[in-house]
């Protein structure tokens, strides 16, 4: 897994990341979605990803959509010049936020709410974006899942990094 940037800086403040993210997904600002596609963009023009790719993202929770994964995907997808599949992966059910949710209880979650992955994976290389990710739980079910299906690799790309602040498991 690649991540991007940190969404909390060692003083625990919200980097620069941090602040896009927020803005992107809790305030809904379409300004900051762009600049932080843009980036993520270009920054995945400097990694070494497979081949022939295609990109998709982390589906959204049906409880709380939101698309800043796919956004990002997007512009991945662009500026590698490979197709965007973003109906790859379909979420069948709603789920309680899995950062709402205890470590060990995530995986169990993740499996909840239903992934199925198109036949268009098998034997491709692909790339999974997500917008932020704190244990990866997510991200690694869909890689699983992924590789289950038959694709060739599985590349996970993602925005920013968080941590658990303040708060007991």
């Amino acid at each position: 897994m690649w991540v991007y940037g940190e969404y909390w800086n060692d003083d625990g403040e919200r980097s620069d990341i941090g602040a896009l993210v927020s803005a992107a997904k809790d305030d809904d600002d379409p300004r900051a979605a762009i600049e932080l596609a843009r980036r993520v963009g270009e920054w995945a023009t400097t990694l070494e990803i497979p081949r022939d790719p295609i990109v998709t993202a982390v589906p959204p929770n049906p409880a709380k959509p939101d698309h800043l994964a796919a956004t990002l995907a997007a512009a991945v997808a662009t500026a590698l010049g490979t197709p965007l599949v973003l109906d790859l992966i379909a979420r069948r059910f709603a789920t309680d936020r899995l950062r709402d949710t205890p470590i060990a209880d995530r995986p169990a979650m993740a499996d909840a709410a239903g992934y199925v992955v198109d036949d268009v994976a098998l034997g491709r290389n692909v790339v999974l974006l997500d917008d932020v990710v704190l244990t990866g739980t997510t991200v690694d079910h869909l890689a699983h899942r992924l590789r289950g299906a038959g694709a060739a690799s599985v590349t996970v790309l993602v925005g920013a990094r968080t941590r658990v602040r303040n708060r007991p498991e």
